[in-house]
């Protein structure tokens, strides 16, 4: 967490995310990423997916609910490189505890 600006939650604030990605139980890749908190209750988030074959550049805007658990989300695809030159598509992330999730890429090339 970084706090930006007043003490406190507020806008501006940012989390920033790494994360080891796996496919089949195996190491597959990494991500790093960054919510920004654009208003009150809602985030701007932005990262990339290094994998074997080139990097999937994502982001999607979401709206929490003080106190409720997490929840699923999509995001968009907006980009990629090596194999990834031209991908477009989305991702859905099913939260499966309050530290990780399952992640999907839907791609099309």
């Amino acid at each position: 967490m970084v706090d930006n600006g007043a003490p406190g939650a507020g806008i501006g604030d940012q989390i920033i995310i790494t994360a080891n990605l796996f496919r089949g139980g195996a190491s597959y890749g990494t991500e790093g990423a960054v919510c920004t908190r654009v208003a009150a209750q809602t985030n701007l988030c932005t990262g990339t997916f290094s994998l074997p074959r080139g990097q999937v550049v994502w982001q999607h805007l979401q709206t929490i609910s003080p106190g409720a658990p997490p929840s699923d989300f999509d995001l968009a695809i907006a980009g990629g490189t090596g194999a990834y030159a031209t991908a477009r598509g989305h991702g859905h992330v099913a939260r499966v505890s309050q530290a990780g999730g399952a992640l999907t890429l839907y791609l099309v090339h």
